[in-house]
Parts: structure tokens; sequence; C-alpha cells
């Protein structure tokens, strides 16, 4: 997801009481909501899901995710599949933990270990104009002069609650079979392609869109969006995938931009990646009414208007270029956040770091003459290195308990931090290696989630293969003292021109050194590159020393006569003042 980052969070806490129980987990969603726009429909919305699940160890309690839903407990049906008879489970209460979002199903009798049960709720819910959820939006025609509807759904972080009951949690992936019901006049889109339309037989001039089974993916990519936009259609990809930019028809001419830009950033990740999209279309809508800059959906991408549209005419070259960078960003979610997804919140920066890094590397192979490679990699040093000085900052993987509080690490430090600290190691490992070692981290977890100490095996792998890190030294053991603490290093050096050597040490930034001090003695791995007088070596990034953690000083010997000027940290890699 792009959005305008804060900069601000309260104190995280660990706490399992606000995480769903791993015993019962779904394996595929059957879901059908007919949506109800406009001010003589209430702006209501009607559902039905069907949930396969599969039962990890026997449990009388089943609890999922519901928020705001008025659940027809009545019709609440469970029933065993695994068996020919298809045995109905007996509930003997319905119980609503409200503070934690849960709709908690209890049993007369437990769940079978190993068996497949189906569950079945019926349920409504408000379109509201909230921004979240399943919600409203609006827009005037300026062609019949009337107020249009349309509805939009938005669920990341933890709002897929809001618009159908489910585990609505990163880890429990599933696959969704989506149908939307829906006036004539409008028409439905969702993460797959449309498979039919049909009539919905007990509403005249109503019909049903049924879309085309998903691949498995957590509960916040599922999108569907029912409005009157139009579309054009771009070039498809290399991998022929259908590219379709979706706007109000008075907007209609704003997308040649992103026609140009969306399909040739999505083969540019796919080399760089070697890794397929693995999805036949990709929607990108621009929405009238969206809180975050875009939603990176799977197949189905929702954009804030500033985000996609473009007007060459009137629009400014820095508006061009945050269409750029957005759309880049919300196609590199495509393989980090959507192929693997992280298991819990406290890795939100896998995603958003990688996305924003990998935009602007997709962004610089589209338009080189922008320099936007380095602008953007001073910007977000410049922001990390502000915010991060503070001691109201965190580390980039921070310990999420509170869903709730999910929404206070799309900032800063998850974006820009973890961008530049992506950049720093692919400029000490050497590109090659982060490519592959990517790659093979996307290929072992693909339709899975991870960990980042996932990521950091698979690049290890890779670096001592290509002989880039000594074998004794790990990616994790370097990486894990710039995401698992806050603050960034000043460096030091202390030049011994008698003994033509530097003592380089290291300490904890701090903008207020006064009334603020880090008695956790913080320590970092830091490459060190330089250039001297005789030795112009300004673009090499791989390191000539390191200085260690816990280890805070590195002696660099032989450094010339009294004239030899040395220079620190080339090309910016290191992540120190």
């Amino acid at each position: 997801m792009y959005k305008v980052t804060a900069a601000f969070l309260t104190c995280l806490f660990t706490v399992n009481a606000y995480r769903l129980q791993k015993d019962v987990r779904p394996e595929h969603y059957k879901l059908e909501i007919i949506s109800y726009l406009g001010e003589k429909d209430n702006f209501n919305f009607d559902g039905k899901v069907w949930i396969d699940t599969s039962c990890v160890k026997p449990t009388s309690n089943i609890t999922l995710h519901s928020k705001d839903l008025t659940i027809k407990e009545g019709e609440i049906n469970i029933k065993d599949v695994s068996s020919n008879d298809s045995k109905t489970q007996k509930i003997s209460k319905i119980n609503y933990d409200k503070e934690n979002d849960f709709l908690i199903i209890l049993l007369t009798e437990p769940l079978k270990e190993d068996h497949k049960y189906e569950i079945y709720i019926p349920f409504s819910g408000k379109l509201d104009d909230g921004l979240a959820g399943f919600y409203r939006s609006s827009y005037y025609d300026k062609k019949k002069k009337e107020k249009r509807w349309l509805g939009v759904t938005q669920f990341e972080a933890i709002s897929a609650r809001r618009a159908f009951p489910c585990f609505d949690e990163p880890e429990m992936k599933a696959t969704f079979d989506i149908s939307i019901g829906r006036k004539d006049g409008y028409r439905a889109i969702s993460n797959m392609p449309l498979l039919n339309t049909e009539p919905l037989k007990e509403k005249e001039g109503w019909f049903w869109d049924r879309f085309d089974t998903s691949v498995p993916m957590s509960t916040y990519l599922v999108a569907y969006i029912v409005s009157d936009l139009d579309y054009k259609t771009a070039d498809k990809s290399s991998n022929n995938v259908t590219f379709r930019i979706w706007a109000r028809k008075d907007a209609l001419s704003q997308v040649e931009f992103a026609k140009e830009v969306g399909p040739k950033a999505l083969e540019y990740y796919e080399k760089f990646f070697d890794v397929k999209y693995p999805l036949p279309k990709q929607d990108m809508v621009a929405i009238p009414d969206f809180s975050a800059g875009a939603m990176e959906n799977w197949g189905l991408i929702t954009y804030r208007e500033a985000y996609l549209l473009y007007d060459q005419n009137i629009s400014s070259k820095s508006s061009q270029h945050s269409v750029a960078s957005v759309i880049a960003h919300e196609l590199a979610h495509q393989w980090f956040g959507n192929l693997v997804t992280m298991k819990w919140w406290t890795d939100l920066w896998l995603n958003e770091g990688f996305a924003t890094y990998m935009a602007s590397l997709a962004v610089e192979h589209l338009f080189p003459q922008w320099n936007s490679l380095e602008e953007e990699g001073a910007e977000n040093m410049i922001s990390v290195f502000s915010f991060d000085s503070l001691r109201t900052s965190h580390p980039v993987s921070v310990p999420i308990g509170d869903p709730k509080e999910i929404d206070e690490i799309f900032d800063t430090i998850s974006y820009k931090k973890g961008s530049s600290l992506l950049r720093m190691m692919s400029l000490f490992l050497g590109e090659e290696t982060v490519r592959k070692g990517v790659s093979k981290y996307l290929n072992k977890h693909k339709f899975s989630n991870a960990e980042q100490d996932d990521l950091w095996e698979c690049l290890t792998e890779e670096a001592h293969k290509n002989k880039v890190l000594p074998g004794n030294l790990t990616v994790k053991t370097i990486m894990d003292t710039w995401t698992l603490q806050t603050g960034y290093p000043v460096i030091t050096v202390t030049r011994d021109y008698e003994k033509k050597n530097a003592i380089v040490s290291q300490a904890r930034f701090l903008k207020d050194i006064v009334n603020f001090k880090d008695n956790s003695n913080p320590c970092w791995w830091i490459p060190l590159t330089y250039s001297t007088k005789s030795n112009l070596s300004f673009h090499k990034s791989t390191p000539e020393h390191w200085i260690s953690c816990p280890s805070d000083s590195q002696v660099i010997e032989n450094l010339g006569a009294q004239d030899e000027w040395i220079i620190f940290n080339n090309k910016m890699a290191g992540k120190g003042i």
C-alpha cells in the first residue's frame, strides 16, 4: 500500500489474546455479495459466505473475525464434509468479542482432527463512507449532471472483517470464489477475471457477476468494485497479461500514461525476479474517494485519482513522477506482499520497504533521464535521518500485538528506512547476488508466508556461493543489527598521520543528546567503503572492511602520506553519518 507516511508511534505490545487460534484454518471461500447502491437502496449489502476449513487439532471453538456486520445467527451451519453424510455440527452458543472483532461459534461436540468442515454464515452490512471495508464512494457525472455511486473495498490492514466474516490474518491464506450481485447499468470487477454473468432470479433487472477462482491469498488482498466506471485496455505484457485502466468516463483521457507504465513495470519485475506474474489480468482503478495513495489488491489495484491519472497538458512533471512511482510500487507488491506475504504485521517492512526500493529501480529503468534512483535514495535517507534520530522512533521489524496498532507502522521507517537498508544490502552484496537470492526466496515461499529470516537465509546462500561474504558471516548477522533495533550510527574517523592509519568508530546518533541517552549501547555491522587520492574508487560499493558488532571500532592501515586524503562511504552505501 502506498501511503503518505507519518512519524508517530505509540508503545507496542505483543499480546497473543489478539490473535486467532490455529485450530481451524481456512482453505477456500465462496463469497456472494449483493450491493444496494444509492439513497433509495439505503446503501446496504447482503452476503453469504461458505468457508471450507481444515481442523488442525480437536476444538469446540471456531473463532473468526467479524466487525460491524449483522450475522444471521439462526442460519449459521457447520458440516463435516469429510464424511459421506456431511454431518451437521450442533451449535451451543454464539459469542461476540467486540474488542478483538471476534465471532466465536461454540459447538456441542469438538471438531475432529484432519477433518474438513464447511462453515456457512449469512450476513448483512452497511455501505458507509468510512473508506474502509466495503464502502461507498461517489463522483459527479458532468454529462448526466448527477451524482454517481460506486461500492469499493479497502481491506488492508484489518478491514476484510467489515465486509464478510473471515479469518482476517495474513497467514490465513485461502482461495476465493467471488460473486457480486448488482443492478443493470453497473458492472463488477474483482481480483480474478469475470467467468460469466447471469440473471439474479429473485430480482428483476439484477445480475450476478461471477469470477474465476483466485490463487491462495490473504484476506486483506481480496477486492471487488461495483461501479459504472469505464476502462481502456493497455498493451499486454510479455506474459500475455491483460491490463485495464479504469476511471470516470470524463477522466479516461488521463489514463494513457498509466497504460504505458503498468505493463512495462510488470515486465521489468518478471525479469528481475525471474518469477512470472501468476494472474491472467491486472486492473488498475482510479477511485474518487480513497484513504491511501494506492492499494495492491492482487489483480485489482486501487488508486487515489491523483496517483493514477495524468494529463500531459496540465499536470506537472512532479505529478508524472509520482504516478510512475506509485504504479511501480503497487506492482512490486504483486510479488512482495501478494505472492509471498509476511506471516504477521511485524514484518510489514518486507512488503513496504521492498516495494519502495523496487519501485525506484523500475522507474530508473523506465525513465533513466529522471535520475530518480539517486534523488529518491537521497530523499529517503534524509527523511530517515530526521525521524530515526528521535526517541519516538522504532525498529524496522517491530513487534505488533494489538492489530489496531498496525496502521501506526505504515510510516517513514517501514517504507523509507526499509528501502534504504535494502539499497545498502544490494550495494554490499552486489545486485546479481540480491537478484538471485530474492528469486530463490520468492520461489521457495510463493503462495505462502515468510519472515525476514527466510529472506536472509536465501540471500546468505547466494552470498556464500558468490563469495561476497566471508563463510562465517551471514546476512542475518548483519541485517538484524539494522532491522531489530532503533536508530542508526554516527561514524567517527580518527586519523593518525604518523602511523598512517585511521580508527573508525560508531555510536548511535541522537538529535537530543542532552535529555535522552540510549543506555542499551546499540551497535551495527557497518560496511566500510572509501576512496583515496591514489585510489579513486568512488563507484565501488563492496566493503573494504566491516565495523563489527559488538566491536565498536575498526583500524584501517596503510593510508599513505599525510597529503593522501580519504573519503568514506562510496555511493552513500552505508547508512550512517
